[in-house]
């Protein structure tokens, strides 16, 4: 960039980009959100349940220690229905634990 030139656009979100890479960005915008609100809902217990992936409906996630693996059984609705929350649309349906 020249000095005095105006300033390239810059984007914040996926959204920004040319409208021909609409369902890329959102799916991205999905997964981002999805990332975020899973580190905020699990918090300290980020490092014991790890998320793998996700394939339509079905948050697939790895646990670490056998404890944890209860304690994700336990609480696998509630984080559901607290994933849920952040999407237009509900879109997770299941975990599967690995």
């Amino acid at each position: 960039m020249k000095f005095g030139a105006p300033p390239r656009q810059t984007w914040y979100a996926s959204a920004n980009l040319d409208s021909r890479y609409n369902k890329l960005n959102s799916r991205l915008n999905r997964l981002l959100i999805l990332d975020h609100v899973w580190t905020q809902l699990v918090g300290n217990k980020a490092k014991f349940w790890l998320l793998y992936a996700v394939q339509k409906d079905t948050l697939y996630v790895k646990v670490r220690v056998a404890v944890a693996k209860n304690e994700l059984m336990a609480r696998k609705h509630q984080l559901i229905t607290e994933l849920n929350k952040h999407f237009s649309t509900p879109w997770i349906k299941r975990i599967e634990i690995q």
